[in-house]
């Protein structure tokens, strides 16, 4: 099946659905039967494909992977498998794509206009510094008259423009031939040790991988399982490499004779609240609820640092083009003016 026949959001639709008619007491083969005479004919197919995959003594994650749905939500469906609420793991699992897909799209539209309105003034500066300058300097010379300070700086900023522009476009092409060719291979450690060099994702990456990690061993530690069984669920699944490292990882250093909190408080990469909330889940043996509670505020704090980082991106663009047409103005006017006091 490819890909598109099933988007984010319509994915996430799914799974809430689904997850909603298993809280109230359908099974997996009928709750997916359901669904499938809702679904319109492009989808139906991959539903059928889903259920004899079940029948054929699948787990649940695994059928659905053969759609395929994201490797995150096929994650989130492993440990709810594990941990024993399926229900409520399938809907985390909707809730967290719907809200991917709704960020993906705010992103779009704050980002498609002011794009436009900056490719627009880059081919208007493009004409402006190929076109009319040149002739404003021909004016100039033939009347004798030198250009003042402020215009030749308003025209060399219009003339350089683009071709800074031109220069971002082709580094843009370069990274993304790395991420390509290069990136995508690199080990989880070795992925997350970069983000964490560069400021704006530094403080996204630990919201994002703390919530990640004390969701899921929070899940485990609720449905029963020990903390080595934990990590030995994070090891065996294969749709979060960071869980599946990080569990290999710790479950090493546990067997040292380290504590979790330890092992934990010696990674930059996490939230230092993590090792705090580790202790005291310890200390009252509620880790696992503790740890559950802790990853959803991270998330509700990851949603919040998204929300201020998109309300910041239109504006910043907008402002971007306000310069870029003062500019282009100034660097035709103030040139003619000069003229006209020549005359």
């Amino acid at each position: 099946m490819k890909k598109r026949k099933w988007t984010l959001h319509q994915q996430g639709t799914f799974l809430v659905r689904l997850g909603s008619l298993l809280e109230r007491g359908y099974s997996l083969s009928q709750a997916l039967e359901f669904l499938e005479i809702q679904e319109p004919l492009s989808r139906r197919h991959d539903l059928q494909q889903c259920l004899s995959r079940l029948r054929s003594g699948l787990p649940f994650y695994q059928s659905l992977a053969s759609l395929p749905f994201h490797h995150e939500a096929i994650g989130y469906l492993f440990f709810a498998e594990q941990h024993g609420d399926l229900p409520r793991g399938i809907i985390e699992a909707g809730k967290m794509l719907i809200q991917k897909a709704e960020y993906m799209q705010r992103l779009r539209k704050t980002s498609s206009y002011p794009l436009m309105l900056l490719c627009f003034m880059v081919l208007m500066l493009t004409a402006v510094g190929h076109l009319l300058l040149p002739r404003f300097s021909q004016v100039s010379s033939t009347l004798s008259s030198s250009p003042s300070s402020a215009s030749i700086v308003f025209m060399h900023i219009v003339s350089i423009v683009p071709n800074v522009f031109a220069v971002v476009f082709v580094l843009c092409i370069v990274c993304f031939l790395f991420y390509i060719g290069s990136f995508r291979k690199w080990t989880v450690a070795a992925k997350i040790h970069a983000a964490m060099k560069i400021p704006l994702l530094r403080s996204l990456v630990k919201l994002y991988v703390t919530h990640l990690f004390a969701l899921q061993l929070g899940h485990l530690l609720q449905g029963g399982m020990s903390i080595y069984e934990a990590l030995q669920a994070f090891e065996r699944q294969e749709s979060l490499p960071f869980l599946r490292a990080e569990g290999r990882r710790i479950k090493d250093e546990l067997a040292k004779g380290l504590p979790l909190d330890d092992v934990i408080g010696v990674c930059n990469y996490y939230e230092q609240e993590l090792v705090l909330v580790i202790r005291h889940g310890q200390s009252n043996g509620e880790l696992g609820k503790e740890l559950n509670h802790y990853g959803e505020i991270l998330f509700q704090a990851f949603e919040e640092r998204l929300e201020t980082l998109l309300k910041f991106i239109q504006p910043l663009l907008l402002s971007f083009v306000g310069l870029l047409v003062v500019c282009m103005y100034l660097a035709i006017l103030l040139p003619l003016f000069s003229m006209m006091n020549h005359l």
